[in-house]
C-alpha cells in the first residue's frame, strides 16, 4: 500500500502532440539524479541520526548515501551505515520515498529511499571518509519533529516510528526540496 501526501499526479508533464513526458524541471535534466538510501534506525524511544555541515549551514539526516552503479538499495544502506556510524545493520522494509528537485540552473535531482534498520552490532561511531559528516548521535524520537532535517521529513520520518505495526505503507512525499533558511 502507498501514502501519498501530493495525491496520485506523478508531477510530470505531457507535451500534448508527440505524448511525451517533459522534465518538471528541464534546466536539472541534464545531470544525473543521485539516488540516496538512507536508514531510519530507531529503539527505546531513540532515532540515530547524522549530522552534516555543506556551504555554512547544518542539519541532520537518517544515515545513507548514494548508490553505487551495480549495488542493490539494501547494500548500499547497510555500507553506509556501517560507514556514518560504525554500527553493522540488517535492514529491513522500504518506509518512504520522496525526491528534492531543485529548481535553480544546475540543481540537483535526488531521490531519497528510506528504509528501516535495525543495529546488530558495531560501536557508535562518526565516520571519517565523508568530510561534510560531523555528528553521529542517538536523539528522542520527538526530536524528529524539530531538528533542522534536509530534506524536511521528520514529521513522516516520526510517524514511520509510531506506525512501526502498519508493516504495509510506504510513504510517497513527492517533491519535499525546500530552499535553505539560515
Amino acid at each position: 500500500m502507498f501514502e501519498s501526501s501530493t495525491g496520485i499526479h506523478s508531477g510530470s508533464r505531457c507535451d500534448g502532440i508527440s505524448g511525451r513526458h517533459r522534465p518538471d524541471n528541464p534546466r536539472v535534466s541534464e545531470r544525473p539524479i543521485r539516488i540516496r538510501v538512507g536508514a531510519l534506525i530507531w529503539r527505546d524511544g531513540e532515532v540515530l541520526l547524522v549530522r552534516h555541515e555543506k556551504a555554512g549551514r547544518s542539519y541532520w539526516l537518517v544515515p545513507g548515501g548514494g548508490l553505487d552503479p551495480g549495488e542493490t538499495m539494501l547494500a548500499a544502506g547497510a555500507r553506509e551505515v556501517l560507514e556514518e556510524t560504525g554500527y553493522s545493520v540488517e535492514m529491513g522494509r522500504l518506509l518512504l520515498l520522496c525526491e528534492a528537485i531543485d529548481p535553480k540552473p544546475g540543481g540537483r535531482h535526488i531521490v531519497n529511499v528510506v528504509y528501516a534498520a535495525t543495529v546488530r552490532g558495531g560501536t557508535l561511531t562518526v565516520g571519517a571518509g565523508d568530510k561534510s559528516l560531523r555528528d553521529a548521535q542517538w536523539h528522542p524520537l520527538e526530536a524528529l519533529e524539530t531538528l533542522e532535517m534536509y530534506p524536511p521529513i521528520g514529521a513522516d520520518l516520526l510517524a514511520c516510528c509510531r506506525d512501526d505495526d502498519a508493516s504495509d505503507i510506504v510513504r510517497v512525499l513527492g517533491n519535499t526540496w525546500r530552499p535553505y533558511e539560515p
